[in-house]
């Protein structure tokens, strides 16, 4: 799964007292309606609302009070969900100057827009910038706080998230677990917070090849998701994903299929806004089809999928070329040969121009097309494609590389349907030492 779900620590701070004028009464609205939308994974209204918030508590309290620095971290959060990542930073060095400044560096407060600043950094993919923040947000808390806090839980999880992030597995696992036992121990059981430890961790104990123990873990994440989130959510989908993933591994396909075309089912009734990614889940669940055999319908979620990616990307892009083969390789598998042909041949076309002559991937489109017409008999048609595609991955990844040996199997039973037997056994014998290379499966 390409997004991470993660705890968002939102400073939503009431007046203690009740509201003086209608500005006051406008901004306890605000605050609330914008953290309720953003929980509703509504964004840019969020952001809108929250922009609004900010403005008046300038007017009423001055630019360096800490209502301005609640205003402030809450918007930045909104930002960076929206994907708005440096004015999400601006807002957010802001909020901590003013809250060290009013508040000294062990508040609550003060960890609160640490952790924010640490989950844009993650976004932006700067996980060692983020580590340090989370640190010193976790001993913020368990000083003023407590060990066992909730919050605390917050920390440890976006702490964990940073590690994972950096292939730390180990050290995230356990940072994970404690978030977890958290959770589960508070006396009014957080669903939401809950949820996303539980999602965090599957993904990571897919990650040390775990895979039978994610499932437990997903599902338990799911089933605590669609109490919490309108069944439509953004959460839900990625869980959802994750879990399709999990279940296509393990050879459930029928689970997988029902998984991923519920992922699709929310993408469309979210109205495709994404097409990236409703292109990419459609091909997820058409894999899952395939594995079942169910060619005509994964044939219609893959012309869709190519569809949608050559309106975002261009009719010449490599994640079109996929598409394109994506496709060929269910019309192969139908017995389609004449129109997997010209797909094949299209993906070739791009990635020649794209990549070069003599990269890797022209030459898996040429075995791929050097396969397809063995399947049809042309053999001879078959040789060259074959030939130029062993050499291209010899001369990139070397003679004795492992990518190698799907293309040299190919190539020598090409060899033999063409007589050349002598030229087959030398391929076959240099596959077999290859093989012999590799560890035990």
């Amino acid at each position: 799964m390409n997004r991470r779900i993660r705890l968002a620590a939102i400073s939503l701070l009431l007046l203690a007292v009740f509201p003086a004028h209608a500005q006051e009464a406008t901004l306890q609205k605000l605050n609330v309606q914008a953290a309720d939308l953003y929980r509703q994974a509504k964004y840019t209204e969020a952001v809108s609302a929250g922009q609004d918030a900010l403005k008046i508590a300038e007017t009423m309290f001055g630019p360096s009070h800490r209502e301005v620095a609640t205003a402030l971290s809450n918007l930045a959060e909104y930002q960076r969900a929206e994907g708005n990542y440096t004015e999400a930073e601006n807002l957010l060095k802001r909020a901590l100057a003013i809250d060290q400044k009013v508040l000294g560096d062990e508040h609550p407060d003060v960890a609160i827009d640490l952790n924010n600043l640490g989950l844009l950094y993650d976004s932006l993919g700067r996980h060692a910038d983020a580590e340090p923040l989370y640190n010193q947000a976790i001993q913020i808390d368990q000083k003023t706080l407590g060990p066992d806090h909730p919050t605390v839980a917050t920390d440890l999880n976006n702490l964990a998230e940073a590690y994972r992030a950096q292939g730390k597995l180990s050290q995230a696992e356990a940072f994970y677990r404690r978030a977890l036992r958290i959770c589960e121990a508070q006396p009014v059981p957080d669903n939401r917070a809950t949820a996303t430890v539980l999602h965090n961790l599957g993904a990571l104990t897919i990650a040390q090849g775990k895979t039978a123990d994610a499932e437990p873990l997903l599902s338990r994440a799911l089933e605590l998701w669609r109490k919490v989130v309108r069944a439509d959510h953004p959460d839900i989908a990625a869980t959802l994903r994750l879990l399709g993933s999990v279940q296509m591994s393990l050879r459930e396909y029928p689970k997988a299929e029902t998984t991923l075309a519920e992922v699709v089912a929310i993408d469309d009734k979210n109205h495709g806004k994404n097409a990236r990614q409703l292109s990419k889940d459609l091909g997820n669940l058409a894999l899952a089809l395939v594995a079942q055999r169910k060619y005509v319908t994964a044939e219609t979620h893959l012309k869709r999928a190519l569809a949608l990616d050559e309106q975002t990307y261009g009719k010449e892009h490599l994640v079109v070329a996929s598409s394109l083969t994506s496709l060929a390789e269910v019309y192969r598998d139908e017995g389609k040969y004449t129109s997997a042909e010209p797909l094949y041949k299209r993906a070739l076309m791009i990635d020649e121009k794209v990549l070069g002559p003599e990269h890797p991937d022209v030459a898996n489109d040429l075995n791929n097309l050097g396969a397809l017409y063995f399947s049809e008999g042309r053999s001879t048609d078959a040789e060259p494609m074959l030939k130029r595609a062993l050499a291209i991955k010899t001369d990139a990844l070397g003679p004795d590389s492992p990518e190698l040996l799907q293309v040299l199997d190919n190539y020598a039973v090409v060899l033999r349907a063409l007589k050349r037997v002598d030229e087959s056994k030398s391929i076959e014998a240099r596959a077999s030492a290859i093989r012999k290379t590799l560890p035990p499966s």
